[in-house]
């Protein structure tokens, strides 16, 4: 019985300590996943938030920073320039972002200022992604790329100004 009452006892330690090993684990992937879970909008509601929305090619890549060559512009024409500097005010977080060098995106976006140079943020929780990779539902229940969705509620966009813009990265 000593020897039942030991393995039992044993068989029970080795159960609580895994178990305690799971719910630690369980725990921060839960906190990792929380930290970026961002809550489903609708493309009117991205538009709305962002100050810049806009489309462009990566044609440089830093550490946590990118110029965009600027293509179509639907919000923020006034100041946005050709070239765009990115910045990921998330870099380190489980939200960074990791743009590719010669890939086109729409880009989501609010300004920051520093004193010598204006940068881009894009935004964490809005639909900021890669052309042709975000399908959203129409109101007539299809599906449309988000920003095919754009142009049809805002038009075809406008070309950036012709200043140069930021497009340099420190």
């Amino acid at each position: 019985m000593d020897v039942g009452g030991f393995a039992f006892s044993r068989c029970t330690t080795r159960n609580f300590v895994g178990l305690a090993a799971l719910t630690i684990v369980s725990l921060a992937s839960a906190e990792a996943a929380q930290a970026c879970a961002c809550p489903k909008i609708s493309p009117a509601e991205g538009f709305s938030r962002a100050q810049y929305v806009f489309t462009g090619k990566v044609v440089e890549a830093g550490t946590h920073t990118w110029v965009a060559k600027v293509d179509r512009v639907w919000k923020g024409k006034e100041t946005l320039t050709r070239m765009a500097r990115l910045m990921d005010v998330y870099a380190g977080m489980d939200c960074e972002f990791y743009f590719k060098e010669g890939e086109r995106y729409l880009f989501f976006a609010i300004v920051a200022k520093s004193p010598k140079d204006v940068f881009y943020h894009p935004q964490v929780c809005n639909l900021t992604s890669p052309l042709r990779s975000r399908r959203v539902a129409t109101q007539d229940g299809k599906s449309m790329w988000l920003e095919d969705v754009i142009v049809k509620q805002h038009g075809p966009g406008e070309p950036p100004t012709d200043m140069s813009g930021s497009g340099r990265l420190p």
